[in-house]
């Protein structure tokens, strides 16, 4: 498949004048809703000017997935929709989901699973959701990251994708089950999240704490780790952005709904995740090899390639590299 010309004909056919100049991933253009009660980040509104990182990053991930498989691990990649297109209707008239960006999410499932990767699309099931910005919300309004109830239906969809593949399903269950039980609270509280309002300019109006209702994920069979871990056999790995943070529920979610412990990873917003991921397979998954590895990453990420300039030189690295290293990690 041209993954190029898939791309670029998108940009050149909508036609779209939008551009939005690529940015670190830690800087913010705060969008206010149109009725200033929910926000946004500009970053991600992808256009036309990112189709060539767009394309290095599918064409990376292609391969990852070939180096996993032929490694004996099956790998999972979880795009975790942008807020914009499931909230488009929150957005302001001088703000709108542009058509590239509100299509971009399932021209890159298809180019992906074109391109032999294992893919969840978790924006078909967001966008079913009745009332998702009301009894059923997936998003936080002032926050980047979805709510519990955004991280129970993600990990709910990931089962469900990962039963539903034959290859993927022998290696879930060639992993160890554990039993989990997941509760939900009796009522909304106020949450703390709220990382985009953090940077809107002095003497905005404040916000009141969000009211969430959240869950928790308890665990039913006794560990057989000592008190070092040693002996506890893990056989899923669920890294990612901060959306795979513990504090977001994704991780317990994901037990609760696989009946399987999972070795977490959030990674840090200023590595990304191409330099995640090869520290990732240098050291913990060589430590413990995995049957599944559920690498989840952010549509918006899908401008950033192994060798965007805006991140520190630490954790930069050309992009054909990235593939080498992954190569020599991955036999």
């Amino acid at each position: 498949m041209n993954w190029s010309r898939s791309f670029a004909a998108l940009g050149l056919a909508l036609g779209a004048t939008m551009s939005f100049s690529a940015v670190a991933a830690d800087t913010y253009d705060v969008v206010f809703g149109k009725n200033k009660d929910w926000l946004f980040t500009g970053y991600e509104y992808l256009a036309p000017t990112d189709v060539a990182n767009i394309d290095t990053n599918l064409k990376a991930l292609a391969q990852a997935s070939q180096m996993f498989r032929a490694d004996g691990t099956q790998l999972v990649v979880v795009l975790v929709p942008s807020k914009i297109r499931i909230y488009g209707n929150e957005l302001p008239a001088s703000r709108p989901l542009t058509t590239f960006a509100d299509q971009l999410y399932g021209k890159a499932v298809n180019a992906l699973r074109a391109g032999g990767v294992h893919v969840v699309d978790l924006n078909t099931p967001f966008m079913a959701i009745p009332d998702r910005a009301g009894s059923n919300q997936l998003f936080y309004k002032l926050d980047t990251h979805w709510t519990p109830k955004g991280a129970a239906l993600a990990a709910d969809t990931i089962k469900n994708y990962i039963m539903g593949v034959p290859s993927l399903a022998a290696a879930w269950q060639a992993t160890p089950p554990v039993q989990y039980k997941l509760t939900w609270g009796d009522r909304p509280k106020p949450s703390r999240s709220r990382d985009l309002v953090h940077y809107l300019p002095p003497g905005t109006a404040t916000f009141p704490p969000e009211q969430i209702l959240s869950f928790d994920v308890n665990r039913l069979t006794p560990s057989t780790a000592g008190l070092t871990g040693a002996g506890e056999q893990i056989g899923v790995t669920a890294i990612g952005s901060s959306f795979s943070h513990a504090n977001t529920g994704y991780p317990n979610a994901l037990r609760y709904a696989l009946q399987r412990d999972v070795l977490e990873m959030a990674l840090p917003v200023d590595q990304g995740p191409w330099y995640g991921m090869l520290n990732y397979v240098s050291n913990e998954y060589k430590a413990s090899k995995p049957k599944l590895v559920i690498w989840e990453i952010p549509e918006r990420e899908l401008r950033s390639p192994p060798s965007a300039t805006w991140r520190e030189a630490r954790f930069r690295i050309d992009n054909a590299q990235w593939l080498s290293k992954m190569k020599q990690q991955l036999k």
